[in-house]
């Protein structure tokens, strides 16, 4: 649990902070802000949430009991490496990468409409009803699914990572430091390539309206 309120804590120190920077630089209205958060930075900064805390989490767990040859262990056990280590952790990445994408939402959305309003000087008024004009059901589930697709990745690198760790704690280190480039780079890879997917199919978003 304290894993998960540090987690929270940083979810809104850093959307706060790209929703100041985004509202001062250009997202000054509601339409504006929501392309700029509701289809990059809501799914985007929940997987690298989930990189930065579960992810490095389960490298670690993985890392340390494969030094320790637990892993070994289980096999000679009769017992499924697949089904007992990679099954449940995979399916709960996923899960809670989508669900990350809530709070993200209201962080988000609360931290660009504070700074639009109270800093900038945009009409609140004005600012909520183009917000809520632009999105779509398009954006949502797209969004979520890009989530489960972000949660599945980080688990397939984090759990690879873990089990292929070697040489004791100095080993264990090297593949959660590796982990978290990796995932860093290929969200960030896979965002543009399915944001880009989804604008291309579907040319209605790339309309303000």
């Amino acid at each position: 649990m304290a894993d998960v309120g540090y987690a929270c804590l940083l979810v809104g120190m850093i959307t706060m902070v790209y929703a100041a920077v985004a509202s001062v630089y250009g997202a000054r209205s509601g339409e504006r802000q929501f392309v700029v958060s509701g289809r990059y930075a809501f799914y985007c900064l929940a997987g690298l949430m989930i990189a930065a805390v579960s992810g490095t989490a389960i490298v670690a767990d993985l890392g340390a009991r494969q030094v320790r040859q637990e892993l070994e262990a289980l096999s000679v056990m009769g017992l499924s490496n697949v089904l007992f280590i990679v099954v449940p952790r995979a399916l709960a990445l996923m899960v809670m990468t989508a669900l990350y994408n809530l709070p993200m939402i209201i962080f988000t959305t609360a931290s660009g409409f504070f700074i639009a309003v109270a800093v900038v000087g945009v009409n609140p008024g004005g600012f909520l009803a183009s917000f809520w004009t632009q999105g779509n059901l398009v954006d949502l589930f797209g969004g979520e699914l890009k989530c489960i697709i972000f949660g599945a990745l980080v688990a397939a690198i984090c759990i690879y990572k873990g089990i292929s760790a070697r040489g004791g704690a100095e080993g264990v280190a090297r593949a959660v430091h590796s982990a978290v480039v990796w995932c860093f780079v290929s969200i960030q890879a896979v965002e543009w390539i399915y944001t880009s997917t989804v604008l291309a199919l579907f040319h209605s978003l790339n309309v303000l309206k």
